[in-house]
């Protein structure tokens, strides 16, 4: 009897764990009513291309679907296409660029930036015996369902999972991008390590929160007597 309420206990805690994570979204809902933005909304833009030509568009950034959307002038509300050509994006006195995701940068200092990327994974939940789910291949191509035509409701015949996440990073001086934790802090501030080990021991810093992120990065980048 104890070893069952200790199972049903571990099973209850998993689930718990995965409703603080994750979201549903139930068969034929429209996926777009679950659409939230980074900024109230579509301000305008502008865009430096790789090749250094420079647009201008109304834009947001789609914290739903992790992408960057804009308006066309037939008035629809399009995803960018290829983001890979773009060096980075200046939308309401913040930056973004690209990296296999969109990183939005945070603070910066002398070509040193602390950034946050945005991610969101996207699984199929099959009902199976006794009611219990699980979770199939995560479905990778959720935005293809927006298209260049007019909008459309975006339906799918099952229940969807989706798990948000929130990756913060510092992109060194060379480029090199490196997860913002201590080791990462103590890489890219190399000459101030000592210091760095001492204000970690007296200031409880979580790396998971934007605040006392910055607060870590505006200790590093002041000069050290």
């Amino acid at each position: 009897m104890k070893t069952y309420l200790l199972l049903m206990a571990l099973i209850l805690q998993g689930l718990y764990t995965e409703a603080q994570d994750t979201e549903i979204i139930h068969a034929g809902d429209n996926l777009s009513d679950y659409f939230t933005y980074r900024f109230p909304s579509f301000a305008n833009a502008t865009i430096l291309f790789k090749n250094g030509t420079l647009s201008m568009a109304k834009m947001n950034f789609n914290t739903f679907l992790c992408k960057m959307q804009f308006i066309e002038t037939t008035g629809d509300t399009l995803v960018v296409s290829k983001p890979e050509e773009i060096d980075s994006i200046r939308l309401n006195d913040r930056s973004f660029f690209y990296n296999k995701g969109y990183f939005e940068i945070i603070a910066t200092y002398d070509s040193v930036k602390l950034a946050v990327l945005r991610k969101i994974n996207i699984d199929v939940v099959v009902t199976g015996a006794l009611g219990i789910t699980s979770h199939t291949a995560n479905v990778e191509n959720y935005d293809s369902y927006i298209t260049s035509t007019a909008p459309k409701k975006l339906q799918f015949k099952d229940d969807l999972s989706v798990k948000k996440e929130m990756i913060y990073s510092l992109i060194g001086k060379n480029g090199v991008i490196v997860n913002a934790s201590r080791s990462g802090f103590l890489k890219i501030f190399t000459n101030d390590k000592k210091s760095i080990e001492i204000f970690l021991k007296s200031n409880k810093i979580n790396f998971n929160s934007q605040t006392d992120l910055e607060k870590l990065f505006l200790f590093c980048i002041q000069p050290k007597v």
